[in-house]
């Protein structure tokens, strides 16, 4: 073999070296942080290799649009000046489609929603010994399952002499959920509890970060690729007072067509985006005297949010890890929310501690 030759098998052999262990060493990475990509993404991971080619194939080809999910009848959502955005009453399908092996398929999920707001939980008693107000995102509310899967419809039935009030919206945060508690401050009392929803992405969500924007911007594409945009629907966001370090609300435009410069601008660190969450629990935390168990449903345990937390807050370990058994279904595949068993899993953590509290 010349010389030339063997410079070149050389050379591609080194080359062929430092491609594997990039590989090797990515996979690790992907593997040792497949519980963070898991709780900011709310879907679980698996083989890095799998996972690209899965990425891989949908690049190269794509599904052709449609809608994903239909909420029927329309008119499920409407304006809040406050809130950003709110549930009309009323008994609505969720209707979850994907296509497969070229034809369209779909499941329906009832959900119901009171006249004050609140999703359906069955039964309430007229003098409950207790009141039971849980409050969160699209996971606490039970985007994807029925109205009788959903872990508040479960506490309630568990504790028939409670009534359990299900204050949670799709896209929720804990500034949501301020505004909600001081709506609600002269009803609640200090016999009373307060389940707060936490899950890694909420942190984004309270400061109404560049990125929540654009994950919205592309949610709309993929899954509501008809849809008319308007320049009504708004977010929430929280910032910090510059004097008393306490939060500010207001709301902004929701999406990037209305919101361009803001769409594309920095993203907030994340010591800021950690100090306004801790801002927004402690605002939580004073708004009541009742108990408040805080749901920690995904996200790593060193989150520094949960860090002291203030007086008055437990902490409810219910992230994926915290289960010796795999708890962590979707909604038979049509969507990335939890289905009945993870509302299960939710409800026997806080059966838990409601029972002794």
């Amino acid at each position: 073999m010349s010389r030339r030759k063997q410079t070149a098998y050389s050379v591609l052999l080194a080359v062929l070296v430092v491609a594997a262990l990039e590989l090797l060493s990515a996979a690790f990475l992907y593997l040792q942080h497949s519980s963070r990509i898991s709780a900011a993404t709310g879907r679980a991971v698996g083989s890095p290799t799998l996972e690209v080619i899965r990425q891989a194939w949908a690049l190269l080809f794509p599904e052709p649009p449609y809608t994903r999910m239909v909420r029927l009848p329309d008119g499920f959502f409407t304006a809040d000046k406050e809130q950003g955005y709110r549930a009309n009453p009323g008994r609505y399908v969720f209707r979850y489609v994907r296509q497969r092996g070229g034809k369209s398929e779909h499941i329906d999920t009832v959900v119901s929603v009171n006249a004050d707001g609140t999703r359906f939980t069955g039964t309430r008693p007229a003098r409950p010994l207790r009141h039971i107000y849980v409050l969160g995102d699209s996971f606490v509310f039970g985007d994807g399952v029925n109205d009788g899967q959903t872990f508040g419809f479960l506490l309630q039935t568990a504790f028939s002499r409670d009534a359990v009030h299900l204050h949670a919206l799709g896209g929720y945060s804990w500034a949501n959920a301020l505004v909600t508690l001081e709506r609600l401050e002269d009803r609640i009392g200090s016999d009373d509890v307060i389940i707060l929803g936490y899950a890694l992405y909420y942190k984004e969500r309270h400061v109404a970060a560049p990125a929540r924007l654009r994950s919205i911007r592309d949610w709309m594409a993929t899954s509501f690729p008809d849809s008319e945009l308007s320049a009504n629907d708004r977010l929430i966001r929280a910032r910090l007072d510059d004097t008393t370090g306490q939060p500010v609300l207001d709301t902004i435009p929701m999406h990037c067509k209305f919101n361009a410069t803001y769409c594309a601008g920095a993203e907030p660190s994340a010591a800021y985006t950690d100090k306004v969450s801790v801002a927004l629990l402690r605002a939580v935390a004073n708004t009541t005297k009742a108990k408040i168990y805080l749901l920690h449903m995904f996200g790593p345990k060193d989150d520094p949010v949960l860090a002291n937390l203030p007086t008055g807050v437990a902490l409810v370990a219910a992230t994926p890890a915290d289960f010796t058994y795999v708890m962590r279904d979707d909604v038979m595949g049509f969507d990335d929310h939890g289905g009945p068993y993870w509302h299960y899993a939710m409800f026997m953590r806080l059966k838990q501690v409601l029972a002794v509290d």
